[in-house]
């Protein structure tokens, strides 16, 4: 069963995927921003649509600000004074995901890590000895070079660190401060400030819509439409529990019947479902009809590894 899972992942996938990871351009470029290509050692001045590739470095000056753009739909608004280097875009064909790494030398920027479907994703912002990972996920951060540590805020999603042997993770809503060779204290990690959330929350409103949002607009009229949400993450560690949540909309603004097939020989058939997966990658199929009789449905791939680091 589980082999004919991942036979079935792969002719899914197969159509999204390419040998190359996603392609990174500057879609804005407001004031003194300037690119560095690898290996140069001059700063020239960015123009909207320049392409980064490994090694180039972008530096937004003072009141000077930049939108990146991955062709995966994930985004990175550097603000003033910061100095980033795109360290790469891999692909790994096996395990179906892309990783991004990126170095920050200084500075501040907001991070909209998005996973579409057809792929798994992990993004990685590395800050001298210490980085930050996430599987998705919608956050602010702040690396002070001379500290020696960083400051992150999670709006969407999970991130995760590790310092030593200690792995510290920044769920939705909070924020933590991170510093090398300091275990974090309890003041460290906690709430994420109202204000800062509201602020946070319109940058991400003003770049555009989330691959993560759960809502579907219109409860009837036109076509019928599902979608999956709930998912908090589609990576995680064996035995691997997620919370399933069908998003139907349109059609006849009834619902008729719900099903869920997991992958894996299980099923269920309410519009919330809970499921726990063992090792392997999984596509989880979604399918509703409403009471007209017209059907809709979507589908996602879950990964459960020994330890994905999330």
């Amino acid at each position: 069963m589980k082999y004919i899972t991942v036979v079935m992942f792969l002719m899914w996938a197969a159509a999204g995927w390419a040998q190359d990871g996603s392609s990174v351009r500057i879609t804005q470029s407001d004031g003194s921003v300037e690119i560095r290509k690898s290996g140069a050692q001059a700063w020239k001045p960015a123009k909207e649509g320049d392409a980064l590739e490994r090694g180039d470095s972008v530096a937004a000056k003072d009141k000077s600000a930049a939108l990146l753009l991955w062709s995966n739909g994930s985004m990175v608004k550097v603000y003033p004074n910061t100095e980033i280097t795109l360290a790469g875009v891999n692909l790994d064909l096996e395990k179906k995901m892309e990783n991004t790494i990126l170095d920050l030398q200084k500075g501040r920027m907001f991070v909209k890590a998005q996973v579409p479907e057809h792929l798994f994703t992990e993004f990685k912002v590395r800050m001298g000895a210490l980085d930050v990972r996430t599987q998705g996920a919608e956050f602010a951060i702040t690396h002070d070079a001379d500290k020696k540590s960083f400051t992150a805020w999670t709006l969407l999603g999970r991130l995760a660190a590790d310092v030593g042997t200690l792995r510290v993770r920044i769920d939705e809503g909070r924020q933590g401060t991170i510093t090398a060779g300091t275990k974090p204290k309890t003041d460290d990690l906690k709430p994420m400030d109202e204000k800062i959330k509201q602020s946070l929350t319109k940058v991400s409103k003003d770049l555009g819509g989330s691959l993560r949002a759960d809502e579907i607009v219109g409860a009837s009229g036109g076509k019928l439409v599902a979608k999956i949400g709930g998912v908090a993450s589609r990576r995680g560690n064996v035995p691997y529990k997620v919370n399933f949540k069908a998003l139907v909309g349109g059609g006849s603004g009834k619902i008729k019947s719900v099903t869920w097939n997991f992958g894996d020989g299980e099923s269920a058939t309410t519009r919330e479902a809970e499921h726990t997966f063992t090792q392997g990658l999984y596509v989880v199929i979604l399918r509703a009809e409403d009471e007209n009789g017209e059907k809709a449905s979507a589908q996602t791939g879950i990964s459960v590894e020994v330890d994905c680091g999330c």
